[in-house]
């Protein structure tokens, strides 16, 4: 669990998008495997930061000098253990005690989530630890890491687990892959299945990385309804509209009778010409093989915009 200069790049492109970090908790106690000077560089470029790197006290290996230089007037730490002095201990496989609720402006995995067992208590236990307003921010594993946790994680458990029906919004997922050691690929912002209407998919052969911004938009009962996978739902909703024998939601007239009474056969071959002229797959040097209209090129810069 820690912080590279990648990582720092985006934790100050998130303050940039208005992330506060007044009281933050990291969930493990980061290591900061930034140097002094690729922060420096990050507090010169973004020109956000609330104190220079002068005025603070790096005195170990771990990463609240950073988050102090971010706006933290407080970082904690949460860890099963205490071999590492976090300042919390608990087991995230548990739901966390009401004291910890509602208390945090911001919540940083650097890698931890993907060590839990129990994925949804996990996450649940952050989105119920920020205030209202408080953001998320996660860097996580998305492909060829298999070995390093318990999971893997797509974009499409995020978009769901981070909705309005959670009293979240999703501001930003973004993915990079490491195409040798410390040396990453661009970054591309992922766009969210439901609004793509199919899968969004990614094939690659190199350590891949997730980076999540979510933001707490009000206060809710998390899950009270279970996530499931956009394109699941939506074939499910157009089965129920068959049997109802009306458009789904949102559907033409013309489009609900071609699902109804066109063969599977011809389905199939318009499904496949429409992959190869509309959703025709690219391998990206250094990325992968994306959609392009799924994975849009990003710079991590200053003014960037939501």
């Amino acid at each position: 669990m820690g912080i590279t200069a990648n990582c720092s790049k985006f934790l100050f492109y998130s303050k940039d998008l208005g992330v506060n970090f007044k009281r933050s908790l990291t969930l493990g106690r980061l290591n900061l495997f930034a140097s002094k000077k690729d922060i420096s560089d990050q507090v010169n470029f973004f020109n956000n930061s609330s104190k220079s790197i002068k005025e603070v006290i790096f005195k170990d290996a771990y990463a609240e000098p950073l988050f102090e230089i971010l706006g933290a007037e407080k970082t904690d730490s949460l860890d099963y253990s205490n071999y590492e002095k976090a300042t919390i201990i608990h087991d995230l496989n548990f739901p966390v005690d009401d004291f910890l609720k509602d208390r945090f402006t911001a919540i940083v995995d650097g890698g931890t989530i993907e060590h839990v067992f129990n994925f949804p208590v996990a996450i649940k236990n952050c989105m119920e630890m920020l205030e209202e307003g408080g953001h998320y921010i996660g860097i996580t594993p998305a492909n060829n890491t298999m070995g390093h946790g318990f999971y893997q994680f797509s974009p499409e458990l995020y978009y769901r687990v981070f909705s309005e029906e959670n009293g979240f919004e999703t501001l930003k997922i973004v993915l990079c892959a490491e195409k040798e050691k410390d040396v990453f690929s661009d970054w591309y912002e992922v766009v969210d299945p439901q609004k793509a209407q199919r899968r969004v998919l990614f094939t690659n052969d190199s350590p891949s990385y997730l980076m999540v911004i979510a933001r707490k938009t009000k206060k809710k009962k998390i899950f009270e309804h279970t996530p499931q996978q956009s394109d699941y739902e939506v074939l499910w909703e157009k089965n129920r509209s068959i049997q109802r024998n009306q458009p789904a939601p949102n559907e033409s007239k013309l489009v609900f009778l071609y699902r109804k009474f066109m063969p599977k056969a011809v389905k199939a071959i318009v499904y496949n010409m429409k992959n190869r002229l509309i959703h025709r797959k690219i391998n990206k040097q250094g990325l992968g093989i994306i959609d392009p209209h799924q994975f849009k090129k990003i710079e991590l810069k200053p003014g960037a915009t939501l």
